[in-house]
């Protein structure tokens, strides 16, 4: 008996152990930010001074959702700008059936991104705008995010307000469609966007997908909207990016 008890205690004591060891690990691994190289410098105006900001660098007192993938900041003439860029990754999410309490489990993510501008003579950041958007998935392949190196800070027009561009996609699926991909500009509080697909099989001789539909306000904006066209079939190939 005296062995029996002996042996359950070993037992208990190693499978608590196990959990704790566990948790300490997931605790480890927890991070504030996920830095996922999201700034396009390449095509960004090298006029302005943008900086990368580290989380502790951004002001303690904005608001934001999600996993900070990209903090930029930067002047121009409205003021001081600071730019986040957020994901949730994956989580689970109770799809209800309409006029029902009953629902089934599904998988969902999430983006953010914000504008906080602090203008001349103001000592706190406000937000100027904010975009965001999910993807519900119930598919084998899906992501929600923005995609790698493709952000821009621009001032196409010469106006002194910066132009910011957000290329991100949003994939579910479970054979070979193309995910859906947006372009989001915004100069001041005007928002311009490009919606359509991403492109697969870009190399070979039958690629498909990437067409992509202006919002009706950018086509009166010519400059704006050939830059667009641009960064689209730059950033339209998924080439493996994304999961």
């Amino acid at each position: 008996m005296k062995q029996v008890t002996i042996l359950l205690i070993l037992f208990y004591s190693s499978l608590l152990l196990g959990q704790t060891q566990e948790h300490t690990e997931k605790f480890r691994k927890l991070e504030p930010d996920l830095w996922l190289d999201i700034w396009d410098k390449e095509n960004s105006d090298a006029s302005f001074q943008i900086d990368t900001l580290s989380y502790d660098d951004i002001p303690k007192y904005l608001d934001f959702r999600g996993n900070v993938v990209e903090a930029l900041r930067w002047k121009d003439s409205e003021g001081e700008k600071i730019l986040i860029q957020c994901v949730t990754g994956h989580f689970v999410w109770k799809d209800y059936v309409e006029d029902s309490s009953e629902y089934m489990l599904q998988d969902k993510s999430e983006l953010y991104a914000y504008l906080f501008l602090r203008s001349e003579g103001e000592k706190l950041f406000k937000k100027q705008w904010r975009v965001y958007d999910y993807t519900e998935c119930f598919g084998v392949d899906w992501f929600t995010g923005f995609i790698p190196k493709a952000t821009a800070i621009t001032d196409l027009d010469n106006d002194e307000i910066t132009e910011i561009t957000l290329p991100y996609v949003s994939i579910c699926r479970g054979g070979m469609d193309p995910g859906t991909m947006k372009i989001i500009m915004y100069e001041a509080s005007t928002k311009y966007a490009l919606r359509g697909s991403t492109m697969l099989m870009c190399e070979s001789e039958n690629p498909y997908g990437g067409e992509y539909k202006p919002i009706a306000n950018l086509k009166e904006r010519e400059l704006l909207f050939n830059f667009l066209i641009e960064h689209w079939n730059r950033n339209k190939c998924e080439r493996g990016r994304f999961y």
